[in-house]
């Protein structure tokens, strides 16, 4: 199969030393050699969080016995992917039942499912935390097509329960929309970036987590393929 540069969409924000909210630092290793005009060699250590930049979550993230990065299932990240139109919303205000039922007559069965919040503009910005959740009764009504991946664009999905002084969101205690996914096999996706550039299409996206074991997250990239 032919892949022309003009059907990949990226998805992913770029990581960036010393400027993300989640830990993330790249260095030299000790065999690195920098002679630039003789020979150049370098290898990198890393140290990063597994929420930083954008990320998917897995079972694991709440469940002692959920599968991690390693044994979570690849063929749950690739697949076909319908994006809602939820933008218009302020932090804390909820994503609704009627908001997803813009995709009626649109969605499959066991899509890919991504929210276009519009809140990838605060990425990295010092207010970057506050989000539009998802309600109940919004994912009750996403579940019935089983799909395989909730993602937003926003940094993230919770229910909420307020602010702290700094104006960070407090996400509800036990996370249950967090939960409700994981225990149908779902994944979540957080901190999505560039999904207006496949609204209204139906993409097939990959979602290229790190196979890391024993971490409940992985940053990764995520790119949808257009069918154009």
């Amino acid at each position: 199969m032919k892949i022309k540069k003009e059907q990949i969409v990226d998805l992913s924000h770029p990581i960036l030393n010393g400027r993300e909210n989640f830990p993330y630092e790249a260095r030299l290793g000790p065999e690195s050699r920098l002679w630039p005009n003789e020979y150049w060699y370098i290898e990198c250590e890393t140290t990063f969080g597994s929420h930083v930049g954008t990320h998917v979550e897995v079972p694991y993230h709440h469940d002692i016995y959920g599968q991690d990065c390693m044994t979570f299932p690849i063929t749950q990240l690739i697949g076909e992917c319908v994006v809602i139109d939820c933008r218009g919303k302020e932090p804390g205000e909820e994503i609704t039942v009627e908001d997803v039922k813009k995709v009626e007559g649109q969605i499959q069965e066991g899509d890919i499912v991504f929210l276009l919040t519009g809140y990838d503009k605060y990425f990295r910005k010092p207010n970057w935390q506050p989000y539009p959740p998802v309600s109940k009764e919004a994912l009750d009504w996403l579940l019935q097509y089983n799909p395989k991946v909730l993602g937003t664009d926003a940094s993230g999905v919770e229910l909420t329960d307020g602010y702290d002084e700094e104006g960070r969101m407090h996400e509800l205690f036990g996370e249950p929309i967090h939960v409700t996914c994981f225990k149908r096999g779902m994944a979540i996706v957080e901190s999505l970036t560039n999904l207006e550039a496949i609204l209204g299409e139906r993409t097939t996206v990959f979602i290229l987590a790190l196979p890391m074991q024993g971490m409940d997250a992985s940053p990764c990239r995520i790119i949808a393929i257009r069918d154009i």
